[in-house]
């Protein structure tokens, strides 16, 4: 594909043709808008890694419940409004809805420049944006009642990308709560958007991103980044798949827009997009590999290999353009402000429901050994592990697993305790408790242990949601 298009290309530079689209009487040839964002997130996380933060991040979440009973409104996190100054966004130059741009060659996006003049272009290895890349709901943008509905063939557009997003806490808040996409979300797959003219050409016009982000959440408002979320990207391919957050707006007048962006929940409209914790690399291959583990999970106590989901994105919405006097958006008031314009639109926004019966993020284990508790106690010159199962089916026994860390928060000398099994306490039944005692300890030292379950067969499981740890005196 991107062979053909090289050479579609190059036949064209050579017939003395230009290969960008061509600048009609309506939208302005290609540029990058600099522009300033005003954001807002809600997340509510899944009933077990609530009560894990709560344990284990000194996160206010699922106070006085069990995991099995904490409501939704327990385990919501908001955070303050966010701000930056320069969120830069390409466009390309207007083609035609259905033309050879849209359909075929890809529109070309630009990453260096101005309003009015693009300096510079993503590269072709980073592939132009056809029509074919965004993520239509089902059926397409029709008039459903969402804010963009795709027009007719032919209407002028553009294509777009965000090229740098990170949107922050306004300045003298030391919280590190986040939102990067572009640029400052190097792992992420490319944000990608389309500008439609309401009337065949230029302006009015409406928009829609599909945005893949970073969500950086600081649970305890201390300054330091607690964990990295993000919404998933497609299998394979940085472009299509996944779960892109779907962000638009109607009655755009101008480059760069003076709007408030509503999140409108993407494909399913039913449920928030689903965010993600987890270790695989989500980088596009052969791309460099820059800090894409950063703070998501920098000890590794929960997860190693797939990422797995621990919450909903329920709302997110942003402004682009505003602070300059006189030039706010339609939806503000006379005489307000824009973080009261914002904060009364983002408050006014429906809720998006949160399915109160989905425990996630730990899928059931096939074997339906659920581990309830699990504790390590030092007292003396040993370590005593004490730990209830909720249930067990085919369980034989379990494991231990011993290690410690060094000054860079790894795992180091990771050890199998037990020689043979700890037995269960049957074969089927309705949880039980056990004990073991690790009297192979070092005074000064913290230990981590996990518990591993084994069944008749020799297939086994290491409870990494479950680590506990203890210091020797």
């Amino acid at each position: 594909m991107k062979m053909n298009k090289m050479a579609a290309a190059v036949s064209l530079a050579c017939a003395g043709l230009a290969i960008s689209p061509a600048t009609f009487a309506g939208f302005p040839d290609a540029g990058v808008d600099d522009v300033q964002s005003l954001a807002q997130f809600k997340i509510t996380f899944t009933k077990k890694f609530a009560v894990y933060l709560r344990d284990n991040k000194n996160a206010p979440f699922c106070k006085g419940y069990k995991v099995e009973k904490c409501p939704a409104s327990a385990r919501e996190f908001t955070s303050q409004v966010l701000y930056e100054p320069n969120t830069k966004v390409g466009r390309s130059g207007p083609h035609r809805d259905g033309d050879l741009v849209d359909e075929q060659m890809g529109a070309d996006i630009c990453k260096d420049g101005n309003s009015t003049t693009c300096k510079g272009y993503f590269s072709w290895t980073d592939e132009p944006i056809l029509d074919a890349h965004f993520q239509w709901k089902e059926g397409g943008y029709q008039a459903d009642g969402n804010p963009f509905d795709e027009g007719p063939t032919g209407q002028e557009e553009i294509h777009s990308q965000v090229v740098s997003f990170e949107i922050k806490p306004l300045s003298g808040d030391p919280s590190k709560n986040a939102i990067r996409a572009g640029t400052k979300a190097p792992c992420q797959a490319r944000s990608l958007g389309e500008v439609e003219s309401l009337n065949g050409d230029g302006f009015p016009a409406e928009s829609f991103f599909q945005m893949y982000v970073d969500v950086d959440v600081d649970f305890d408002n201390n300054g330091s980044v607690d964990m990295v979320f993000f919404n998933q990207t497609g299998v394979g391919n940085t472009i299509l798949g996944g779960d892109p957050l779907i962000i638009e707006a109607t009655g755009l007048k101008s480059f760069p827009p003076k709007v408030i962006y509503q999140y409108t929940g993407g494909a399913a409209d039913k449920f928030a997009h689903k965010l993600y914790l987890g270790q695989t690399n989500r980088a596009k291959s052969g791309e460099p590999q820059k800090n894409c583990d950063m703070a998501i999970d920098p000890n590794n106590e929960l997860y190693e290999g797939d990422n797995k989901y621990v919450g909903w994105f329920r709302i997110a919405t942003h402004g682009i353009g505003f602070g300059e006097s006189n030039t706010k958006a339609d939806q503000c008031q006379t005489g307000e402000d824009d973080i009261a314009c914002f904060t009364r639109h983002f408050k006014s926004l429906p809720m998006a429901p949160i399915p109160e019966n989905e425990d996630g993020p730990f899928p059931p284990d096939p074997k339906l050994v659920d581990i309830e508790s699990f504790m390590a106690v030092a007292a003396g010159e040993n370590v005593t592990l004490d730990w209830t199962t909720a249930s067990e089916i085919d369980n034989a026994g379990f494991q231990i697993w011993r290690a410690r860390k060094n000054e860079a928060g790894e795992y180091i000398d990771i050890v199998k305790l037990t020689n043979q099994l700890i037995p269960a306490q049957g074969v089927s039944h309705n949880g039980a408790t056990y004990s073991y005692v690790d009297s192979g300890v070092v005074s000064g030292n913290t230990y981590y242990y996990a518990p591993e379950d084994v069944d008749f067969n020799g297939n086994s499981k290491i409870h990494l949601e479950s680590i506990a740890s203890a210091t020797v005196k």
